[in-house]
C-alpha cells in the first residue's frame, strides 16, 4: 500500500549540475514555499551567499496567500526501492554531456582550503576526477545510474533545456502538475526576472566564470567546444541509449 506523508512538500530531483536551483527558486517564490537544500540545514549553513535568493525563497511573504506546499526539498540521491512518501516529485534533468563539463570544472575550481577539510578518500576522489577524460567517464556512468533509479518514480520529468528556451511555458505546466491553479502571469514574470541569469550573477548568458560554481554559464551546449572526439565516443558508448529516453541524441 502506498502511503503519502508529506502531501505538502516538493521534491525536486537532479543528478546535479542541472539548474536544479534555479528551478527550485523560481518555485519557491511562486508558491511561497520555504526552500530547503538537508545536507546545509544539517551543517548548519546557508544554501547561498545572496541576500536576495534567501529572501525570496524563505516562504514567509505575510502579503501572498499560502498553496498547498509549505516546502520545497532538492536532492541527488536515488530514491528507495519502494519510494512513496512525496505525493509530487519534479525529476530534472540536462544533457549529461554539460553536466560533466560543468563538474569538471568545478572540481578543478575547488580551492586548497577546502580541500584541506576533506577526507583522504574525498581528495583522492577529487584527484581523480581533475583528470578531464577520467571525470567525463565518470559523470557519464553515474548519470546513467541516476537517471535509470529515478525512471519508475512517479514524477514530472523538466529538461533543463526547455527551461532555458521556455520558462514561462515549463513553469506553467508544472504548475498544471501541482494542481495549482489561477497563479498571477505577474507572479511568474516576476519570479523570472528575479532568479535570471543576468540578475543573478551581473553576466550576460555565456559569459563564463568558472569561479562560480553555481551559475557558471546560464547555457546549453558547452561541450561542444570541451569534448574531443575520443571523449564524445565514450560518452555516447556509456550512456547514450540511457540519454537518448531521456531525450538526449548523443
Amino acid at each position: 500500500m502506498k502511503i503519502n506523508i508529506f502531501n505538502d512538500l516538493l521534491l525536486i530531483s537532479d543528478y546535479g549540475r542541472s539548474g536544479q536551483g534555479w528551478l527550485s527558486y523560481m518555485l519557491s517564490y511562486i508558491l511561497n514555499a520555504r526552500y530547503i537544500e538537508p545536507y546545509d540545514l544539517l551543517k548548519g549553513r546557508p544554501y547561498s551567499n545572496n541576500s536576495d535568493v534567501l529572501k525570496y525563497t524563505s516562504g514567509n511573504f505575510t502579503n501572498r496567500k499560502m498553496t498547498d506546499y509549505s516546502m520545497i526539498i532538492k536532492t541527488h540521491e536515488y530514491p528507495a526501492d519502494d519510494f512513496s512518501i512525496y505525493n509530487k516529485v519534479i525529476f530534472l534533468t540536462r544533457d549529461p554531456r554539460d553536466i560533466a563539463v560543468s563538474a569538471y570544472n568545478r572540481y578543478c575550481e575547488i580551492n586548497k582550503s577546502s580541500i584541506k577539510r576533506l577526507t583522504l578518500k574525498n581528495r583522492i576522489y577529487l584527484m581523480i576526477n581533475r583528470l578531464k577524460l577520467f571525470s567525463i567517464i565518470i559523470t557519464a556512468i553515474r548519470w546513467k545510474n541516476h537517471y535509470r533509479r529515478w525512471k519508475s518514480v512517479n514524477k514530472i520529468h523538466v529538461k533543463y533545456e526547455d527551461l532555458l528556451v521556455d520558462p514561462h511555458r515549463v513553469i506553467n505546466s508544472i504548475l498544471d502538475y501541482l494542481v495549482i491553479e489561477n497563479t498571477e502571469s505577474q507572479l511568474i514574470d516576476d519570479a523570472i526576472n528575479i532568479f535570471s541569469f543576468q540578475n543573478l550573477t551581473g553576466r550576460k548568458p555565456g559569459e563564463i566564470d568558472n569561479s562560480n560554481l553555481e551559475f557558471r554559464t546560464g547555457t546549453s551546449g558547452s561541450y561542444k567546444n570541451v569534448f574531443n572526439k575520443l571523449e564524445k565516443y565514450l560518452f555516447r558508448i556509456i550512456c547514450g541509449h540511457v540519454a537518448k529516453d531521456a531525450g538526449y541524441s548523443l
